[in-house]
């Protein structure tokens, strides 16, 4: 009998890995919503030929008839940004699936687009064994993960969150003048007030060829004020600080705009706006399990769109949601099973040493990292104080997801712009990832449900310079060629003084993959079996040391 149930689960798990098929759901109290379509990648479009392909399919067709189907291009991203997207993917070590997979994706757009007939379409095109899923978008704004009432009063001047435990020690960062210096920021959620004193000279705007909404009230559009406040603000001698006030910009990608409400347009943006290095923000929550919030990604397009922009070297920070949602429950078992889309996902945590989950924040194994969702002084909204009764002088404690999640952006935009002036490259979402984990403050056992620990920069700044051997007290001088390399590389050492003396090889993570016998002269290693990547070769002869990167084909 056990072994018939070890073989039931194992189908069954077989069957989650392989299907996303019924996940779709209407939004609640949402009148209008867009239907997208995965198709399997054995349907192979050339250009934006749709309905010739599709209508080999009978069945097809006569949805096309019933419902008056026109296909459309679903993610807008040129060939030329998918091909760019698609070669940073295979660069990384990835196979670029994730990248093609965007240009499978159509929306679907039908005669009378009522929730019954989209509802109807989706669940006769899911069982069809060309499509992969699909996905009902709601047309309405989603609330963001704002402050949870009521806001707990807070009028100390400073921003104990910048401070060591309990808060993430940012502090240690600025004294060392890391500051986030060159990197790009974007933040997908409804506004911002670019005339806030904290904002107005800085390098902040809104995506080029986009707009805010004017029916956006600005509880939807302070929040933006807030969460740019706490990354960017001006560094001067009033109000707040930005964590990272050095970043080269931070831009806006609204969800609503004066053409009407598409998150699917809004994420899409941001990553065709993207290179590798770049953060991309999600201050955004999904409808899950009768209707409680979870991560935006648990929508089925959204999470493809996560996906490739990860795999091609951007850093996306997600809100975990204010749903207090289990990820790991049997209703998200089917969310789960997709894997992991790349994104760091950030839990809420209370602003003492417990480092609590905060009641309402989504959880589960899923959830990465954690930062504080009570008491971050931020600018916007005038909730705490509006100086002079003007609203571009307003200042609030912010909460929820919404003040984790650019807590958690705001050190990995630092740690980035480190890791890049020490190696000239950047440091991958997966390293960045486990980076956060290894060296963070553990979370409390008060409260049940994993959220994470809370990010701590002196053992993160610490960890980068052990992973990179930055400490050594005496170097030795050596020579290694080609650079980048395939197959055989040549290291030449002058001179080595230690019988005992070793040459190794690690990951960007500080994983050693291999280790020899160091020689002096010239020594010619065989890396093939290496994937490709960023390596680090580094020479220890007794107490003399010397690190080098080394990038493999």
């Amino acid at each position: 009998m056990k072994k018939i149930l070890v073989l039931f689960l194992l189908f069954n798990s077989v069957l989650f890995a392989q299907s996303r098929k019924g996940e779709f759901q209407l939004a609640p109290n949402t009148s209008a919503h867009e239907l997208y379509v995965s198709f399997f990648d054995t349907v192979v479009f050339q250009g934006e030929n749709y309905s010739e392909v599709l209508s080999e399919n009978e069945t097809m067709r006569l949805l096309v008839d019933k419902f008056s189907i026109d296909f459309r291009r679903g993610i807008q991203l040129s060939d030329e940004k998918i091909s760019a997207l698609y070669e940073a993917a295979r660069h990384n070590g990835h196979d670029g699936k994730s990248i093609l997979k965007l240009k499978n994706i159509l929306k679907l757009e039908i005669k009378n687009p009522t929730n019954e007939r989209l509802l109807d379409l989706a669940t006769q095109l899911e069982r069809l064994d060309m499509v992969e899923y699909c996905s009902l978008m709601p047309l309405q704004s989603i609330a963001p993960p704002g402050d949870i009432a009521p806001a707990t009063p807070n009028y100390e001047l400073n921003q104990t969150y910048l401070d060591a435990n309990p808060g993430v020690n940012m502090r240690y960062a600025w004294g060392l003048g890391l500051s986030g210096t060159g990197i790009r920021i974007r933040d997908v959620e409804y506004g911002f007030n670019k005339n806030h004193e904290e904002l107005v000279d800085r390098n902040t705007y809104i995506a080029s060829g986009m707009t805010i909404s004017t029916s956006a009230t600005p509880s939807y559009t302070e929040h933006g004020t807030s969460v740019f406040g706490i990354m960017y603000a001006d560094k001067g001698t009033y109000g707040i600080s930005g964590m990272a006030y050095g970043a080269a910009e931070m831009v806006l990608f609204p969800e609503w705009q004066q053409t009407g409400y598409s998150r699917v347009t809004a994420v899409t943006q941001s990553v065709g706006n993207s290179v590798a290095g770049d953060v991309i923000v999600y201050e955004m929550q999904a409808y899950g399990q009768g209707s409680n919030y979870v991560p935006a990604e648990f929508d089925n397009t959204v999470w493809d769109l996560t996906k490739a922009a990860t795999d091609a070297g951007i850093i996306v920070v997600e809100a975990a949601a204010n749903g207090n949602q289990n990820l790991d429950s049997a209703y998200y078992a089917a969310y789960m099973a997709r894997g992991n889309s790349g994104a760091i996902i950030v839990g809420g945590g209370t602003d003492n040493l417990l480092h609590n989950r905060v009641s309402y924040s989504t959880y589960g194994s899923r959830v990465d990292v954690q930062g504080w969702a009570n008491n971050v002084r931020a600018c916007g909204t005038g909730d705490l104080i509006m100086i002079g009764g003007d609203f571009n002088q307003s200042y609030t404690n912010f909460s929820g997801t919404s003040s984790a999640t650019p807590i958690v952006a705001s050190c990995v935009v630092v740690l980035q712009s480190y890791y890049y002036g020490l190696t000239g490259t950047y440091m991958s979402p997966s390293a960045m990832r486990q980076l956060l984990k290894n060296t963070g403050i553990p979370q409390g056992t008060g409260v049940a449900g994993n959220i994470g620990p809370l990010p701590d920069m002196q053992a993160a700044i610490l960890q980068i310079n052990t992973n990179l051997s930055l400490t050594e007290n005496e170097n030795i001088s050596f020579t290694l060629f080609p650079n980048p390399v395939t197959d055989d590389v040549n290291i030449l050492v002058p001179e080595v003084k230690d019988s005992n003396a070793q040459l190794e090889i690690y990951t960007a993570l500080g994983q050693k993959v291999s280790e020899y016998k160091l020689q002096q002269g010239l020594t010619t290693l065989n890396i093939s079996e290496l994937s490709q990547g960023v390596y680090f070769v580094k020479v220890v002869d007794g107490k003399r040391t010397q690190t080098k990167k080394i990038i493999k084909r």
